[in-house]
């Protein structure tokens, strides 16, 4: 496993890596030749106002920069490549910088969120016709295990992900992770599980494998299965099946979730399962979305410690949507004005109402949540990839968001980033 807390190590291995493939033979021209090297700038202010409790407004506002070098591969029986990144963010301003935000680092000695922070990895590329090793950093977007791209700097993975296409239609995933660099903080930490005001037990990994099948170009499906050891098991099965008639797309998603304790249980007994299915509609510039989702059993649904997200299940958005018992209906309606001469301007709508949260003492709680988001990328011209983005949030809870009565909020989000790649 390659993962770095601190930059001079990563140069060292990076620069020494890139030597020693560079200047064996020519048979390494395409590792230099197909690579893609990118810079990201990335604005990022938002403030949350909760309601009803001390210390109302949190938030922050600073500004990111990403370096990306993704490598090609060598001309070898073994094809070798190499992924390394740089991530930067800098606060821009000391509003609300004695709270926690979840966003930057926040030294609890000092009661402060820090002013900067910086991430870096490398990740090891192997390849062999249809199958690839990759060891290191790792950016899954897979049901066990998913980055975090919704703050400032992402979070990523260490450890090993193996990827095959060698059968015809089936995509074999396996791999096992070992740490977290979760959005707010510098360094990789071991996993855990992310249960509020318990005491942290840490897991010696997750190791997971995952089927995705096409069973014909309208039919899919896909099984997972996830174990953080010593804490617990995750199998996840997903069928989708899309159509067309007349000018609509159409999509029906189907999925199940079922969580419950592994080895020595440090967290004790998990009991949960989640029940979703989904229908989308596309309609030229308007997208329709309407689905249902039941949690049964005793418990939250698990998720990683390191604000880890779960979008693999249809209802994950700020509020989460994951509470015991917990049943949620929801809608969302975006539209692109393409059709209107403003090609790059989007906006969504969505909402999400959860109710019958089981709760001790507590009868009938309930949780709602509306988003508006209105984006706009320049989609040519000087300033191609420029793009803008408003995300305002409002959440409605009967006893509290989070189980802290009174903690709704509203929440807005202004983000500008630019990528260049060379």
């Amino acid at each position: 496993m390659i993962h770095f807390s601190h930059l001079k190590n990563f140069k060292k291995l990076t620069l020494s890596m890139c030597m020693g493939l560079c200047c064996l033979n020519t048979a390494y021209a395409d590792f230099i030749q197909d690579s893609q090297t990118s810079i990201n700038l990335r604005n990022f202010f938002i403030e949350r106002d909760f309601s009803n409790v001390p210390n109302k407004d949190i938030g922050s506002w600073s500004q990111a920069v990403t370096g990306r070098f993704e490598s090609g591969y060598t001309d070898t029986p073994v094809q070798i490549g190499l992924d390394a990144g740089i991530q930067y963010a800098v606060r821009l301003n000391d509003h609300n910088a004695e709270r926690l935000d979840t966003i930057l680092p926040y030294n609890t000695a000092k009661a402060q969120q820090e002013k900067d922070y910086l991430k870096a990895g490398a990740t090891l590329k192997l390849k062999y016709k249809e199958s690839e090793l990759k060891l290191g950093e790792l950016y899954p977007k897979i049901p066990v295990a998913f980055i975090d791209d919704s703050r400032q700097l992402l979070t990523t993975y260490a450890g090993a992900l193996f990827e095959t296409k060698a059968i015809e239609n089936l995509k074999l995933s396996a791999g096992r992770i070992t740490h977290i660099n979760s959005r707010e903080d510098d360094s990789f930490e071991k996993l855990s599980l992310f249960a509020a005001g318990a005491p942290r037990y840490e897991s010696d990994g997750l190791n997971f494998i995952g089927l995705d099948y096409n069973f014909n170009p309208k039919v899919f499906g896909s099984y997972w299965f996830g174990q953080l050891e010593d804490i617990y098991q995750q199998h996840y099965v997903n069928a989708a099946y899309s159509t067309q008639v007349g000018q609509n797309k159409i999509k029906v998603d189907a999925r199940y979730f079922n969580n419950k304790e592994d080895g020595d249980a440090f967290y004790g007994k998990i009991d949960s399962q989640t029940y979703g299915l989904q229908t989308a509609v596309l309609n030229g510039a308007h997208t329709f979305v309407a689905g249902i989702q039941q949690n049964k059993g005793d418990n939250v649904f698990p998720t990683l410690a390191g604000y880890a997200p779960q979008p693999y299940l249809h209802t994950w958005s700020t509020l989460g949507f994951i509470k015991p018992e917990e049943f949620t209906w929801h809608i969302l309606y975006s539209h692109d004005f393409k059709e209107y001469g403003f090609p790059g301007l989007k906006m969504t709508l969505r909402y999400l109402d959860g109710s019958n949260i089981k709760r001790v003492n507590l009868k009938d709680n309930a949780e709602s949540e509306a988003n508006f988001i209105l984006s706009y990328l320049v989609p040519e011209g000087n300033f191609k990839g420029l793009g803008f983005e408003w995300r305002h949030i409002r959440t409605d809870t009967k006893y509290g968001a989070g189980y802290t009565p009174g903690a709704d909020f509203v929440e807005n989000r202004l983000i500008t980033t630019y990528t260049y790649k060379f």
